[in-house]
């Protein structure tokens, strides 16, 4: 007859019995069983420990994380806000600027609607007529605008003010924004270059200044300026309005509450790169009993640690000294074991006679 073919064992190996691990317990000697009866609650509460401090260190990534794109959030809704005040400016302003390519109105009529729309909006600070030739044809500013930053009817404008800019209207016959270099002392304007057409020929540009400060304090919604610390910066980096808080390095990624703070910045438009929106979150310290119960479990981990290292270094020492007493050489004299007074008294008593 011909045999079956032989199947292969393919049994799962089991876990050793509870029996097995019983007699290799036996067989360990009681100082390397003090010694694992001590590490296992060790591990125990280190793991506990490094359980809460990572829980502990997620809650507070999940909380920067979620204070990040709030940040971003307000941020980009205070910079919508802002550029749908500037095109309506710049819609009133080209509104203006095609009435006197026209020839619709004069001076004397754009003075007057000049006056109407700073004394309106107290964002814009001067709005200037200036010819193909330089020449201030007719202008109005408001009342808190110094001296130097006046351009009086009939003057020519200085070589190297608004050169660069008003050729680059001439150029592109396109509206553009322009912020000049920042002067000790003083905030200069944010500028705005809309080019007049005189028969299809370049006519000049017609010159609206904004009030930096004013941009911040009407454009950006107040719910958001009370939120975070905001601030327009130009594109080096300069503060042109607002403050923001002492620049920091680098968070640690390991340690993020330690230094980190949530800020994020935003080009406005339709300005640019040369006008930025940043906001950053106020620092806030971290809750009492957060912290409070983060050191109070890091403090009892430790006492248990000590505590069961101190006990474990106790048994040890009273092991060795068994060990030496049952190894010590036995002597001619018989080993008396020492009683207690009661058990001597009790002895004494028995001894002596009635």
């Amino acid at each position: 007859m011909q045999r079956p073919p032989t199947v292969p064992d393919r049994t799962i190996p089991t876990l050793p019995s509870p029996a097995l691990w019983r007699n290799w317990w036996k067989r360990q000697q009681p100082s390397r069983q003090d010694r694992f009866a001590v590490i296992a609650p060790l591990a125990a509460v280190l793991l506990f420990l490094s359980a809460i401090a990572s829980s502990f260190w997620y809650l507070r990534v999940e909380e920067t994380g979620r204070e990040q794109e709030a940040v971003k959030r307000d941020v980009e809704y205070g910079q919508q806000r802002l550029r749908l005040r500037l095109l309506k400016r710049q819609e009133q302003l080209m509104r203006i600027a095609r009435d006197v390519s026209n020839k619709e109105i004069d001076t004397d009529e754009f003075v007057a609607r000049a006056e109407q729309l700073v004394t309106q909006y107290p964002e814009l600070q001067a709005i200037t007529w200036i010819d193909d030739k330089r020449r201030v044809r007719a202008s109005y500013a408001a009342p808190t605008v110094g001296g130097p930053q006046l351009r009086p009817a009939g003057t020519v404008l200085r070589p190297g003010e608004t050169e660069g800019t008003f050729n680059l209207v001439r150029e592109h016959q396109q509206p553009i924004y322009a912020q000049p270099p920042q002067v000790a002392g003083s905030t200069p304007p944010l500028q705005l270059h809309i080019p007049l057409a005189d028969q299809g020929r370049f006519g000049g540009v017609l010159l609206g200044e904004y009030w930096v400060d004013g941009l911040l304090r009407y454009g950006v919604p107040t719910e958001v300026s009370a939120r975070y610390a905001l601030a327009l910066v130009d594109g080096r980096g300069n503060v042109l309005a607002g403050s923001l808080g002492p620049a920091r390095g680098p968070a640690n990624p390991l340690f993020t509450w330690a230094s980190h703070v949530s800020e994020y910045e935003v080009p406005v438009s339709p300005v640019g790169n040369g006008l930025i929106l940043k906001a950053q979150a106020w620092r806030t310290s971290q809750g009492l009993i957060g912290s409070g119960l983060f050191w109070l479990v890091c403090v009892l981990s430790g006492m248990t640690a000590w505590l069961l290292i101190g006990s474990w270094r106790h048994t040890r020492r009273r092991v060795q000294a068994q060990q030496a007493l049952i190894s010590r050489p036995t002597s001619a004299v018989p080993w008396k074991t020492p009683c207690s007074p009661a058990c001597a008294r009790w002895t004494c008593r028995v001894a002596s006679p009635m």
